[in-house]
């Protein structure tokens, strides 16, 4: 019985296991339709992507209203942009009434001016530090106000203009030349003057005022409205231009000094070897908390003349009137120069909205735009910025929502913007999802023009770039359509 038993188990559990293989192989197709009617039909969602070319203009742009007093730093030099042209820049800087080491008056001596030097720090901006430059110094007719607003338009010559006499040649009051310390960004030097027109008599003001003037910063900056350092006309076209630090340190106080060396003599016989030595050492800054200060970089551009840039840009142009002259090469220039504007025409727009059926909701995930270098050279990427910015007004900086810069800064965060220089392809890529979306919607107060400039932190970066002009961009649109 017990051997019987065992057989009729074993066959029970294979008649049942045959049975399973039976229903198994039966159902081997599946059903992918299963469950498929839980979404309505009209509001699945369908992942698309389209290139649109069309509609897209580049202009060649530039903004003479890009603020440049309150910085850090204060610019002079001249350097060459590679196959551009070159760019001057002047630095307008106050001084204060600083510190004195002739504390003690003697009323039988004659106090004789020497000679004058910069003891400063200094950062290179861009350019060759191995070209030595003239330099000329000139004083300032009029003072620089710190409540007020100085931009990149500003004309620095204008500014001593006639200074030393009413229609005369404008002769500098001292000159010096440089060349600055190679693979060196950041470094303390002394500028050594030589004295020109009406420096004598510069610095026996400086050397007789009051200790009572040089105590009261206002009243002493309206004595001495400041100076213009600047590129003489004969310096070299391809040198560097350098930053002097502005910046004022709350332990040891300025970093840059202007400083005076003077002598003492015996009033009865003032040929005689000087008895002591003055020194008087006045601050260079823009810091608002010591002093009513303030300083500025002004820079000029001068492009090639075969590149007829001059004819080809639109300045300032405001949204409602229509930019002139599309570009077939148009550039991107830091330290104040020119920019790039891309303007989506109507057949760009409506392109982009065809994208959209009837019924139908649009969400843009990506919108890559791509704009190639003019010249596939690798001699010349070394020159290039390694990161456009995208803005809708460049004179204040003004982003597109897509980028972003004070969020990326302030939270240490990669946009999806990217907007970096692909070396590869030779172009930049830039996303501008929000930026497409908001020309979908119709969004206001978005006009439908990007320009493209240096990034926002690295505008006085002396980069530049060549870029191929109208008819070369693309948009590459990522994006999903939702039914309503």
């Amino acid at each position: 019985m017990i051997q019987f038993s065992k057989q009729t188990t074993l066959y029970s559990v294979g008649a049942v296991v045959s049975a399973l293989m039976l229903f198994f192989s039966a159902c081997t197709e599946v059903n992918d339709q299963l469950g498929v009617d839980i979404i309505p039909p009209g509001e699945q969602m369908q992942l698309k992507i389209d290139t649109l070319e069309v509609g897209i203009k580049n202009y060649l742009s530039y903004t003479d209203s890009i603020r440049c007093n309150g910085f850090d730093y204060a610019y002079f030099g001249r350097l060459r942009s590679e196959g551009l042209g070159s760019t001057t820049a002047a630095a307008l800087v106050q001084f204060g009434g600083g510190s004195r080491s002739d504390s003690v008056v003697y009323e039988d001596r004659t106090k004789i001016a020497d000679s004058i030097l910069f003891i400063c720090d200094l950062k290179v901006l861009g350019g060759d530090t191995l070209k030595e430059q003239t330099f000329n110094v000139y004083p300032l007719s009029k003072r620089l106000l710190p409540d007020s607003t100085y931009y990149n338009s500003f004309d620095y010559m204008a500014a001593v203009k006639n200074w030393g006499e009413e229609g005369g040649e404008v002769k500098p009051m001292f000159t010096f030349k440089y060349s600055g310390k190679p693979n060196s960004a950041d470094y303390y030097d002394t500028l050594r003057l030589t004295k020109g027109y009406r420096a004598e008599q510069f610095m026996q003001a400086l050397l007789n005022s009051s200790e009572e003037l040089c105590k009261d910063d206002s009243l002493f900056v309206n004595t001495f409205n400041g100076l213009c350092v600047v590129p003489a006309e004969s310096s070299e076209k391809d040198g560097a231009i350098y930053g002097l630090n502005l910046q004022y340190d709350t332990t040891y106080g300025p970093e840059s000094f202007m400083v005076l060396y003077a002598h003492d003599y015996l009033t009865e016989d003032a040929d005689q070897e000087p008895i002591d030595n003055i020194v008087r050492a006045y601050p260079v800054t823009n810091n608002s908390s010591y002093g009513d200060f303030v300083s500025m970089s002004a820079f000029k551009q001068d492009y090639d003349p075969e590149l007829g840039i001059e004819a080809m840009l639109n300045v300032d142009t405001p949204d409602d009137q229509p930019l002139q002259h599309p570009a077939t090469a148009t550039w991107v220039q830091g330290v104040m120069g020119v920019t790039t504007t891309l303007e989506f025409e109507q057949a760009f727009i409506d392109a982009l909205k065809a994208l959209k059926p009837e019924g139908k909701n649009i969400f843009i995930n990506q919108a890559r735009v791509y704009v190639e270098l003019a010249d596939k050279d690798y001699l010349l990427y070394d020159y290039a910025p390694t990161r456009l910015g995208s803005y809708l007004k460049y004179s204040s900086i003004t982003p597109v929502a897509d980028y972003n810069y004070y969020y990326e800064t302030n939270y240490d965060t990669a946009l999806n913007y990217g907007g970096e220089f692909n070396r590869t392809h030779g172009w930049y890529t830039m996303d501008l999802a929000i930026y497409m979306q908001q020309l979908i919607q119709g969004t206001e107060d978005i006009t439908p023009r990007v320009t493209l400039g240096m990034t926002a932190y690295e505008y006085m970066n002396p980069g530049v770039v060549k870029l191929a002009g109208t008819g070369s961009v693309k948009v590459v649109v990522t994006y999903t359509l939702l039914g309503q």
